[in-house]
């Protein structure tokens, strides 16, 4: 059976969602302008067959019209994409904690969403952001059940400490400029037990995210320059408590200095190369 060639999708905010897909270009541009005259939205149209460097990404005005975006086809597209969490663990980024008996494991979020029930304080620090900030963006992102991880740190099959963040690659057909692609680390909670507190957990925990970014940006740093596009590093995060802060001021230093070692790393290589300041927006609710 023929794939429908054209996608349709709509913008609410910074959502892009796909709505239709047709066949033929006229059919697409018919539906999208039935969608057009809508000023809360805008209607794009996907062309997913482009041969290399054609146009490939139209808006549709109010009055109907297609106009070209000015994006172009690429096969390195298909390239563009996170560390697999399988990979990352077999890394080993995860730092050896000063506690005895315990062993830290990178899961996807959506497979531990029951055993952080038992972690009361993290469930609710985590229900309070999900619903609200980690969608909150200003980003077009490219959805993945490999964004959404979760660290769990276990003692004798107890759970004792979680670090829950994701990590999105800007999606390239809406791109916030045409010359570069925003990688986003956006970090959502770290608890830590009472009892275990003040043995370094949360600092190595918070190590371990910024090295699974650097994974991240180093690889697609390099799938990148060979398409002349830049790679904009950005860290959101939003403190919910004093230890929080904390938190997030020892990941915001420490993804700023990690920046600055991808780029040095990459110039060695014999990469051209120009630096982008990382972004870095950091909320507070701590009282």
């Amino acid at each position: 059976m023929q794939k429908n060639r054209y996608q349709i999708y709509l913008q609410e905010d910074f959502s892009f969602n796909l709505r239709h897909s047709c066949r033929y270009w006229q059919e697409a541009v018919l539906q999208a302008s039935s969608w057009s005259n809508d000023d809360k939205q805008k209607v794009y149209i996907f062309d997913t067959l482009a041969t290399s460097n054609d146009e490939d990404v139209y808006w549709v005005d109010t009055s109907g019209q297609p106009m070209a975006t000015g994006h172009r086809s690429h096969p390195g597209y298909e390239d563009i994409r996170l560390t697999p969490i399988a990979t990352l663990s077999m890394l080993q980024l995860t730092e050896t904690l000063n506690v005895g008996n315990t062993v830290t494991l990178l899961r996807p979020l959506d497979d531990v969403n029951d055993e952080l029930c038992h972690l009361s304080e993290a469930s609710e620090q985590f229900d309070m952001l999900s619903g609200a900030y980690m969608m909150d963006s200003p980003l077009s992102r490219q959805h993945h059940p490999e964004n959404d991880v979760a660290l769990m740190v276990y003692q004798q099959d107890s759970l004792i400490a979680t670090a829950m963040f994701s990590r999105y690659i800007e999606d390239h057909r809406f791109p916030s400029h045409l010359s570069e692609l925003c990688y986003e680390l956006s970090l959502h909670t770290v608890y830590v037990e009472p009892e275990f507190r003040g043995m370094g957990i949360a600092a190595s925990l918070a190590n371990t995210i910024v090295n699974i970014a650097r994974s991240d940006m180093a690889s697609l740093h390099r799938t990148l320059l060979t398409m002349n596009i830049r790679l904009k590093p950005w860290f959101s995060a939003l403190a919910l408590t004093a230890g929080g802060e904390a938190i997030c001021d020892i990941l915001s230093e420490a993804f700023v200095e990690m920046n600055d070692d991808v780029i040095e790393e990459l110039m060695d290589d014999g990469f051209t190369i120009s630096y982008q300041d990382p972004i870095i927006s950091v909320e507070s609710l701590a009282v």
